[in-house]
């Protein structure tokens, strides 16, 4: 049975490590950081395998793996002064119940804190495998908050966004239009040291893509009919890589239903591929299927932050309201 608590409040009520409480400062940390608080032991074995197999997971769609999250570690009596103040946490206590809290602002605002509980290492590597997904999601959703919050310091004019679209979305000024004169298809553009990043939004008639056992192919079918002409690529096609099948998960976007998927595209007949993160949103009051996606063209760099930062991108979508 899965024992997951979500701790929001600035109690000890379900676990108590022994902290004096502490002034409230702002918290510390890079984007998809996680300091583990765990003893050497515990950390070189069965534990600390486990946190690895949650949290260090390769992501969905880049070829190359690479980490969901980066983690590092501390001893619990060194977890004192500026390490307090990460903004990320992951703390495993032995203790004779079993359970999982979640700690928002205890220490640091912004922060979150998962504290994961049991009488020993098979207990808890068991609830950090039966409580997987729903860890992963605290923190990632944590770091799409953070992520939005420094966005919306510098955001691009997306007015002409919303006029066609009907939607709000918050893009860094670090992107421009790199095509404004097809009114049915916006594509953004940030160029970065290692080479691009992308966002284009369109919409497809809802025939185009249906809910059913063979919704990657239609969604794979889209995506290369409209990007292969809408990307322009010399000597090649924009397209699906046809090596890796994608992944395809059912999900909301501002409570609308929605495909996420995420793959790899590739330039046919050209040395060049990449991730990509794509929604297909159903627009109820259109009856058709908005698609926005952000694909990255880097391929002598980690890519997974340059992901991360698309898919805040385009979680960040609001419909006007009819």
């Amino acid at each position: 049975m899965k024992h997951f608590f979500y701790f929001l409040l600035l109690s000890t009520v379900l676990i108590s490590c022994n902290e004096k409480s502490v002034t409230i400062n702002d918290s510390a940390g890079r984007l998809n950081d996680i300091l583990v608080v765990i003893d050497n032991e515990n950390w070189e074995n069965q534990i600390g395998d486990s946190i690895r197999a949650v949290l260090a997971r390769p992501i969905n769609g880049i070829v190359r793996e690479e980490p969901m999250f980066s983690l590092n570690q501390v001893k619990p009596q060194s977890f004192e002064g500026m390490l307090k103040k990460s903004r990320n946490y992951l703390f495993i206590q032995k203790s004779d119940s079993t359970g999982v809290a979640v700690r928002k602002d205890k220490y640091a605002r912004p922060q979150l804190g998962v504290i994961v509980k049991g009488p020993n290492a098979a207990e808890i590597s068991k609830v950090l495998s039966e409580n997987a997904d729903q860890i992963i999601s605290v923190f990632n959703e944590g770091e799409v908050a953070e992520k939005l919050r420094l966005i919306s310091k510098v955001k691009l004019n997306t007015d002409q966004i919303t006029d066609r679209f009907g939607i709000e979305i918050n893009v860094p000024r670090a992107y421009r239009y790199a095509k404004i004169e097809d009114p049915d298809f916006t594509w953004l553009r940030r160029d970065i040291v290692e080479g691009t990043m992308d966002i284009m939004i369109y919409e497809v008639p809802l025939k185009e893509i249906t809910r059913d056992s063979a919704v990657v192919n239609d969604i794979v079918r889209v995506r290369d009919s409209v990007g292969g002409i809408k990307i322009p690529v010399d000597n090649g096609i924009f397209q699906t890589e046809p090596a890796y099948s994608p992944y395809v998960n059912e999900t909301e976007i501002d409570g609308k239903f929605a495909f996420e998927t995420k793959g790899t595209w590739e330039a046919k007949n050209k040395f060049m591929a990449g991730p990509f993160v794509n929604y297909a949103i159903y627009n109820k009051e259109k009856n058709n299927w908005l698609i926005i996606e952000g694909f990255v063209s880097a391929p002598n760099a980690e890519q997974r932050n340059y992901l991360f930062e698309l898919e805040a991108i385009l979680k960040s979508i609001e419909f006007q309201k009819p």
